[in-house]
């Protein structure tokens, strides 16, 4: 890619034995100016937005045809960022709700506690087990354990039970999903 330098790069999310959002990064820190069109994608919102954050322009969802495919690829390669009207609302909703945290996080001093530390932060001060947290967040232990590690290190408290006042004191339980 770096010989060919294209404009348009066409890449599948889950092609056997690769990763195509590791694939998408890669190419972004090789390629800054070329866009990405991700194929493969389902429009759930968890799926949308992690190709956004990898750098991808465009998606072309699994049903679509042919012709979507090759008027996504020109439009891509004009510059536009597309998607349907449903991931259109959803990224609307997904930026104010980041605007929001941004200004709570400001108000209550807070360090640059991520949306998904925020609510294992008030998932803790209400009492939730590693393994309750990964449940409800549906996610793994590790990475609930993970998040937590960050959470103390960057409000530099000494275990949950700090934690957890941190959040009462704060009113974070509101956050909790």
């Amino acid at each position: 890619l770096a010989t060919l330098c294209p404009d348009v790069v066409l890449l599948d999310l889950c092609p056997p034995g690769r990763e195509g959002l590791a694939e998408a990064r890669q190419i972004c820190g090789v390629l800054p100016k070329a866009r990405i069109l991700m194929t493969g994608l389902t429009e759930l919102q968890s799926d949308v937005l992690a190709c956004i954050e990898a750098g991808v322009k465009g998606y072309l969802p699994q049903e679509a045809s042919l012709e979507d495919l090759l008027n996504n690829i020109h439009a891509i390669a004009a510059g536009e960022a597309l998607c349907s009207p449903k991931v259109a609302g959803f990224l609307f909703s997904h930026v104010a709700q980041a605007g929001h945290e941004r200004q709570l996080r400001q108000v209550l001093g807070l360090p640059s506690l991520t949306r998904r530390e925020l609510e294992i932060v008030a998932l803790i001060e209400k009492g939730l087990s590693n393994k309750e947290i990964a449940v409800r967040l549906q996610i793994e232990v590790q990475t609930v354990k993970n998040h937590i590690h960050n959470i103390l290190e960057k409000l530099q408290l000494d275990g949950r039970r700090e934690a957890a006042r941190f959040a009462r004191e704060r009113g974070l339980l509101v956050s909790a999903t």
